[in-house]
């Protein structure tokens, strides 16, 4: 007793200190002084892979420091737009433009060669193994379209299930088992989620009502985000149960957590001046300030990489994170 009493007595009068030490307010930290395309996490945390205007590949450290070049091959055709990443592995798919042509290169980082994909494929996602994608195959005559499993570079391919639309868009669960489609060409008041089991082929409707205009997956179990217009849904694939998260924004302002129970969302003040950070815990469902800018952000890309935020304004098109 005499041993814990003290122990209290110790801990009580430190208590009773006055801490000196202040912690610095949170800021924005502008982390590259030039505009990026399509920038990832690097797997270990500690890095930000990235593409500059040029089209060239860099890799940076989460604080800015250390750039260093990684040489390609240049693109085959057009100006590089946009990059997709896989969530595991070095390979990519490029967009680039020229003129009205749009091209889909899928890059082979063992052999260092791009490998043009057929105008025939009109929306192509990875699947989690990083060496495997799924697609939206129209015909040349353009009279039907197919769901279609493949190898990246388009060999193994096999039909997954006819399609009605050819302007799809995919996004594939976790675990690789489900393809969540909804149209990007969206035709009256309505636009339906639909999945897809990419193993038996078997099509269904999750989201029949409202005019949806987007799907994020969390990074586990069977829950995904949606977005009718700019309104936030949770959606419970195995209990098929939409809920309303009262959040007002758009998906590509919104990361998770490893966890995917909190996330973080970028939301645009009322008066439009900027956007403002909160943070959403959702096994509660309660929501709290995570920051406040000083000056105005207009954000788009909001990455959590290790326990920082990160994120594209839109006005330059430079990387920047929230310094906490």
């Amino acid at each position: 007793m005499l041993i814990i009493g003290g122990v209290l007595f110790y801990a009580k009068k430190q208590s009773q200190k006055t801490n000196t030490y202040t912690q610095s307010p949170p800021s924005i930290k502008k982390i590259l002084d030039e505009a990026v395309i399509s920038p990832v996490g690097a797997f270990d945390n500690n890095s930000i892979w990235y593409f500059n205007a040029d089209g060239r590949l860099f890799k940076v450290n989460t604080d800015g420091t250390n750039i260093s070049e990684f040489p390609l091959p240049p693109l085959p055709n057009g100006k590089l737009r946009s990059v997709i990443w896989p969530k595991q592995g070095s390979d990519f798919i490029s967009f680039a433009v020229d003129g009205n042509k749009f091209y889909k290169d899928y890059f082979d980082s063992a052999n260092k060669f791009f490998i043009n994909l057929a105008d025939n494929v009109q929306w192509i996602e990875w699947l989690p193994d990083g060496k495997r994608v799924v697609y939206v195959w129209q015909a040349s005559d353009k009279k039907s379209q197919q769901l279609v499993r493949a190898n990246a570079d388009g060999s193994g391919y096999k039909i997954i299930a006819p399609l009605f639309w050819p302007d799809l868009i995919l996004k594939a669960s976790p675990d690789g088992k489900t393809i969540l489609m909804y149209r990007s060409k969206i035709e009256g008041d309505t636009n339906k989620i639909y999945a897809t089991n990419l193993d038996s082929g078997a099509m269904s409707t999750l989201v029949d009502t409202g005019k949806n205009t987007g799907v994020l997956w969390l990074p586990v179990g069977n829950m995904f985000l949606y977005a009718q217009n700019s309104k936030i849904y949770l959606f419970d694939v195995l209990n098929k149960l939409a809920i309303d998260l009262n959040l007002n924004t758009a998906l590509d302002k919104i990361t998770a957590d490893a966890s995917g129970k909190i996330f973080y969302a970028a939301v645009p003040k009322s008066d439009k001046s900027g956007d403002t950070f909160i943070k959403l815990n959702l096994s509660n469902g309660k929501s709290e300030s995570y920051f406040e800018p000083t000056s105005e952000v207009q954000s788009k890309n909001v990455m959590l990489i290790g326990n920082t935020i990160y994120y594209t304004d839109s006005r330059d098109n430079k990387l920047y994170m929230i310094s906490k």
